[in-house]
């Protein structure tokens, strides 16, 4: 399970995506001072849709016998990672509009769902391979 390269993709993407629950995805210096930041557990739908990730990565590792859906559940997360990229949008722009922000960045949690989808994305063309290798084997047989 652990010894195939996708598991381990899978495993990284897994963490990449857990760390949203600590890490801000949205902050800025404030007018009156101090800074502000949006995290992940201050909205219900971004907690929602990143413990959902979190989980269908993890699920995926254990899928190593069945590949097809292993298959599917890597193109289920990527799909919802590229909704997760649109929630948070829309998410730092409703807390501009609530904020007075002298100054406002994306911060380093932002791209953990961009680094999420290229793990998946290797993820998936591992388990390829791994089907190209076996249809290899069963036509020497």
């Amino acid at each position: 399970m652990i010894q195939r390269i996708q598991s381990i993709w899978l495993l990284l993407a897994a963490v990449a995506t857990g760390l949203l629950f600590k890490m801000a995805v949205y902050g800025g210096e404030l007018n009156a001072g101090g800074t502000k930041e949006l995290l992940v557990g201050q909205s219900y739908l971004l907690f929602i849709v990143v413990a959902v990730l979190t989980l269908f990565q993890l699920g995926a590792i254990f899928l190593y016998k069945n590949r097809s859906n292993q298959k599917k559940l890597i193109l289920l997360s990527v799909l919802l990672q590229l909704v997760l990229i649109g929630l948070i949008w829309m998410e730092a722009g409703d807390f501009v509009l609530a904020n007075s922000f002298k100054s406002s960045v994306y911060k380093v949690g932002a791209v953990l769902p961009l680094l999420s989808v290229v793990l998946l994305v290797l993820a998936y063309s591992g388990i390829r391979r791994d089907e190209k290798l076996i249809k290899a084997a069963d036509r020497l047989r």
